[in-house]
């Protein structure tokens, strides 16, 4: 049986609109760009996601004179948590399980936060490995590797389908992972869709 293994954060759900709408009304319009590009280099070392988040916004926050406070954190780290999902991705995601497919997810985060933002998801996802399992975040190819040993899988048997080619796509295919690409943001991949709902039709 064929597994897809989706990223979760901007595949299955809009962090960038609960990031972005978070650091609109605390701290400016232009900053979010500024906080993606802090969370690429963040996760290049393993720690928990939480800190990563809070660390990122306390630095766009200070480079322009706004006080960080625990409270900005916290309640930073929950509007994550509280991405919502992309229009496609519950109708996409019944349309597989219904084709025959397992679904997994492979994602950045830690247990605690997945479990808010896949609340009434769950019995749509089979397998959910977090960084907090692996010890380590995409594209650290080992973050992969772990996931699978954790799923009990070789990656014959699995799909990768993600929107960030950096985060994903690259490191997926580099180990031999069938890598599908959903077209949410401006990056362009050999094999890509617009949608969940449109990965349904393709595969």
């Amino acid at each position: 049986m064929t597994i897809i293994t989706f990223d979760c954060y901007g595949t299955l759900v809009d962090w960038v609109y609960s990031i972005g709408s978070y650091i609109r009304r605390y701290v400016s319009e232009d900053a979010a760009e500024e906080f993606f590009l802090c969370d690429f280099e963040e996760v290049k070392t393993y720690r928990p996601y939480s800190e990563i988040l809070k660390t990122c916004l306390k630095r766009i926050m200070t480079r322009r004179g706004i006080e960080y406070t625990d409270e900005h954190g916290e309640a930073f780290v929950k509007a994550f948590a509280k991405s919502p999902p992309f229009p496609d991705t519950l109708y996409g995601l019944i349309r597989l399980k219904n084709k025959g497919f397992q679904i997994g997810i492979i994602s950045n985060t830690e247990r605690r936060l997945i479990k808010i933002t896949l609340s009434g998801l769950i019995d749509l996802i089979d397998y959910i490995v977090t960084a907090e399992d692996t010890g380590f975040y995409k594209p650290d190819p080992r973050a992969f590797e772990e996931a699978l040993k954790i799923m009990g899988v070789n990656k014959s048997e699995i799909i990768h389908v993600s929107s960030y080619p950096q985060y994903d796509l690259i490191p997926a295919r580099n180990l031999g992972i069938r890598a599908i690409h959903v077209k949410r943001y401006n990056y362009s991949w050999p094999e890509e869709v617009t949608g969940i709902d449109a990965l349904a039709d393709y595969l």
